[in-house]
């Protein structure tokens, strides 16, 4: 009999211990463990400020338009009318996501280009129909920061995992075969190849940092967005099938790594 009692008491005893080991963990809840997400969340900033631009992939900027300062500068003009700044913004995205937009279109060549040069100089040929174009010349850094002003009015660069996205978004671009293209062949326009920034060269680091010039461009003309490089609510990234802008290729003598 002594036994049983025995074995309701330590029951009991243990039952209340649960209770009140609950109670304080719900009275405590800034003991909890957190978990550290991975990937497209960990650099970011934990303060609640900081909430919406971390659902972006992007984090707060520290300097506002010097955040750039120590990637170099996302574009600099050389020569040229200077369009290119803003050119697609204007665009309605979701058509140009879909590949149903035409105009413009943008054929970037390197003019000055290397594998240990920070900043290339590029060509960029606008076209705005198949007879009309422009060109203009300027600089774009590698590892410029990415930015843009978010819903709150603050400052912010995107992290390391939204760049890689942003590449791997880029070099995923296939001209769909219902659509002109010049296949494997590159030009200064007015038609694209079919592999926009998938690039043929077989030395070592060059086709990976002209994608990464690319993105730059790509960013500052508004050609690829935020909203490129984020799953949506089903999870999943939104098919980017724009062909309107692709590398055209590189020009011998601006070759630094000689």
């Amino acid at each position: 009999m002594k036994k049983i009692e025995t074995r309701i008491a330590t029951a009991l005893a243990a039952a209340l211990l649960l209770t009140a080991q609950g109670a304080a963990a719900q009275s405590h809840p800034e003991q909890e463990e957190r978990p550290n997400k991975p990937g497209f969340f960990r650099q970011l900033g934990s303060s609640l400020k900081d909430a919406g631009q971390q659902m972006v992939g992007v984090k707060p900027t520290q300097g506002g338009a010097n955040a750039s300062a120590d990637g170099g500068a996302i574009y600099v003009a050389v020569s040229g009318a200077g369009k290119l700044p803003g050119l697609f913004k204007q665009d309605n995205h979701q058509q140009a996501q879909l590949g149903k937009l035409d105009w413009p279109r943008v054929a970037l060549t390197y003019t000055e280009w290397g594998t240990t040069l920070p900043c290339w100089t590029v060509e960029a040929r606008i076209w705005t129909s198949a007879s009309a174009s422009t060109t203009e010349t300027f600089r774009t850094c590698a590892n410029a920061a990415l930015t843009e002003t978010d819903d709150l009015g603050d400052s912010a660069e995107l992290n390391t995992s939204a760049l890689w996205k942003g590449r791997d978004t880029l070099m995923g671009v296939r001209v769909p075969p219902s659509k002109p293209n010049t296949g494997a062949t590159r030009s200064s326009g007015p038609t694209p190849p079919s592999q926009p920034f998938v690039v043929n060269v077989s030395r070592p680091g060059v086709s990976d940092k002209a994608v990464q010039v690319a993105l730059r461009v790509a960013w500052v003309s508004g050609f690829i967005q935020t909203a490129d490089i984020y799953p949506g609510a089903s999870g999943l990234l939104t098919p980017f099938k724009d062909g309107r802008m692709w590398i055209a290729g590189f020009k011998p003598e601006g070759n630094r790594d000689r």
